[in-house]
């Protein structure tokens, strides 16, 4: 079980780092999400609202922690996402074989 703390900081510029670093400080465990893992592409920043990492959240447990199937059904069209697409079933055979 874990407690998502959902920021409302965007610490681009000004304050860079202020809320990774603070955390980091306090032992507090912080994670992304795995947009570079599901995502070939975005046409603009990966910053999301709070809204849509709520949302997020709440579909991928919805789905058994399926990342793409919430990705996909939460984020907004305006950042034109591009979804990796999945392997054939020959390609996961091939990789999994050969680890």
């Amino acid at each position: 079980d874990k407690i998502y703390v959902i920021g409302g900081i965007v610490d681009r510029n000004r304050l860079k780092r202020v809320a990774i670093d603070r955390a980091n400080e306090l032992g507090v465990a912080t994670a992304k999400f795995p947009l570079d893992v599901h995502l070939a592409k975005m046409s603009s920043t990966p910053v999301l609202a709070c809204n849509h990492v709520f949302d997020i959240l709440i579909k991928c447990r919805q789905y058994g922690s399926d990342w793409a199937k919430a990705l996909e059904e939460v984020l907004p069209s305006r950042k034109e996402a591009v979804f990796q697409t999945a392997p054939s079933p020959s390609e996961k055979e091939i990789s999994t074989s050969s680890s």
